[in-house]
C-alpha cells in the first residue's frame, strides 16, 4: 500500500512539475520576442486615434529602447530598467483613467497582431497594472 501512494504521490509531483508555465520572458519569445512586441507596441500606440497624440513628439529609439529594458525586466529575462521611474516618466502629463484603459486597449491589439496568444498577454498585463497608480494623474 505504502509503495502504491509512493508511487501514485510521484506521478502526482511529475505531472505538477511538466504543467508549470514558463518564465514570461520564454513565453514572449526571449530578446527577439520581446523586441517584435516592442515594435508592435510602438506602431500601435503611434496608430491609435485615441492615444497617438501623447506619442507624437516621442523620442522613439530611446523609448524602444527601455521598453525593451522593462519589458524584460518584469518578465524575469534578467535585464536592468535604466529608464525613468513610471511617476516621473508620466510626470506633468495627467493621464486620465480613460486614456491608460485606451493604452491598455491598444497594447491588447498590438499583442495580438503581433501573434502572442491570450494568456502570455494577460501575463503580461497582470506584472505591468501595479504601475497603473504611477501612470495616471501625474
Amino acid at each position: 500500500m505504502r509503495l502504491i501512494c509512493a508511487l501514485m504521490l510521484s506521478l502526482l509531483l511529475a505531472a505538477c512539475a511538466t504543467s508549470r508555465e514558463p518564465r514570461l520572458y520564454d513565453a514572449l519569445g526571449g530578446d527577439a520576442g520581446i523586441e517584435k512586441l516592442v515594435d508592435a507596441l510602438v506602431a500601435e500606440y503611434h496608430a491609435d486615434a485615441k492615444i497617438g497624440f501623447l506619442f507624437a513628439e516621442t523620442d522613439d529609439a530611446y523609448f524602444k529602447a527601455r521598453l525593451r529594458e522593462q519589458l524584460c525586466a518584469i518578465s524575469d529575462g534578467g535585464c536592468d530598467y535604466t529608464g525613468l521611474d513610471m511617476v516621473e516618466a508620466h510626470s506633468g502629463m495627467d493621464l486620465s483613467e480613460a486614456q491608460f484603459n485606451d493604452f491598455v486597449d491598444a497594447s491588447r491589439r498590438a499583442m495580438t497582431r503581433a501573434g502572442f496568444a491570450i494568456g502570455v498577454q494577460n501575463r503580461l498585463l497582470a506584472r505591468l497594472a501595479p504601475m497603473r497608480g504611477d501612470v495616471i494623474h501625474q
